[in-house]
């Protein structure tokens, strides 16, 4: 039997990236690049809590079903890591040489080399690990680095073990999750985009009201981030607990939203007006991405307001567009 020293499994460009979790369902995915069309259909509304209004510091914005959990044409194959233990190794390689990414949740950052809380925090988090090398004793990882940017890097086996072995210590108990796609054809389904956006517009104040409990569904989630905003501006919320990941997955919301009407447009082919409308969408909210993370790096108050008109502004000409989209899609969809 040919025993294997070296595995690297490809990676594909994520969908969203804003969480590993979410950069990790797409990147694995090289073996069936139509799973990315699930995520077309399925993961379109955004979400939120509402808990900061009263003390918590983060809105927790997140964009539902956008997690490798959700997706039903990726296969799953879970390993507990507090039952595991010693034959942790041996399980990661098992996955890898069988063509499954190994994704670890439950792991301290602190030991990781090249991660984002690396010698700084200690901190469970998550990755993909996505090949291994036995000759140098290392594993390749996707996830956060320590700049903070979603990329390629190598941890030591070693370090792994101190890592997983933290958390257990501590009473968390991640696992090792053996990921691959199914050979399931997907298919980009209009006429459920259409359903999924009448969903995300269907999000006021009435139906989410301040005082309530529970997540915040669809538009009324920039309504709840102006807010958020607002309690950074008057100091009610913490400069030093501000949550800096807001705009990154606004950014991310907008350009996957482009590229959704782009591919519908060509389904049905109903020309690229509503497309071409919306692009400009998807620049403004980089440019908030970059105005919110400059505040995040040298504290401009009076920037926040400078977002809250842009975002409000972006979310007014999205309602627009996406309501003449839905009326494209059930006047021609069968």
């Amino acid at each position: 039997m040919t025993i294997n020293k070296r595995v690297e499994l490809p990676l594909r460009q994520p969908l969203y990236s804003t969480y590993n979790y979410q950069g990790s369902a797409i990147a694995l995915t090289s073996n069936n690049p139509t799973v990315r069309n699930w995520y077309i259909n399925m993961a379109l509304s955004l979400s939120c809590n509402r808990k900061f209004i009263n003390g918590y510091t983060s809105p927790d914005v997140n964009i539902v079903n956008s997690s490798l959990i959700d997706c039903p044409y990726i296969e799953k194959i879970n390993h507990p890591m507090r039952f595991i233990k010693g034959y942790i190794h041996n399980i990661i390689h098992d996955l890898l040489n069988q063509g499954y990414y190994a994704y670890f949740n439950g792991v301290d950052d602190y030991y990781l080399e090249n991660k984002s809380f690396y010698g700084e925090r200690h901190f469970s988090h998550d990755g993909l690990i996505f090949g291994y090398d036995d000759h140098a004793k290392t594993y390749c990882v996707y996830a956060y680095d320590k700049n903070w940017i979603v990329n390629k890097f190598e941890i030591s086996q070693k370090s792994f073990d101190k890592a997983r072995k933290s958390m257990l210590e501590q009473g968390i108990y991640g696992s090792v999750m053996g990921l691959k796609p199914k050979t399931d054809v997907v298919e980009i389904q209009p006429k459920l985009i259409a359903k999924k956006i009448k969903e995300y517009l269907d999000s006021t104040f009435e139906k989410y009201p301040i005082e309530g409990e529970t997540r915040v569904y669809g538009t009324i989630v920039h309504d709840y981030i102006s807010l958020y905003l607002d309690k950074l501006s008057d100091g009610s919320i913490e400069y030093e607990k501000m949550d800096w990941r807001i705009f990154r997955l606004i950014w991310e919301h907008k350009k996957v939203m482009y590229e959704r009407i782009v591919e519908v447009e060509k389904i049905l082919n109903i020309g690229n007006e509503l497309s071409y409308e919306y692009e400009p969408l998807v620049t403004e909210a980089n440019a908030m991405r970059m105005l919110y993370a400059s505040h995040h790096m040298k504290r401009r108050d009076a920037i926040l307001q400078v977002i809250r008109k842009k975002l409000m502004n972006i979310k007014n000409k999205e309602t627009d567009i996406l309501k003449r989209f839905i009326e494209r899609i059930e006047g021609v969809a069968k």
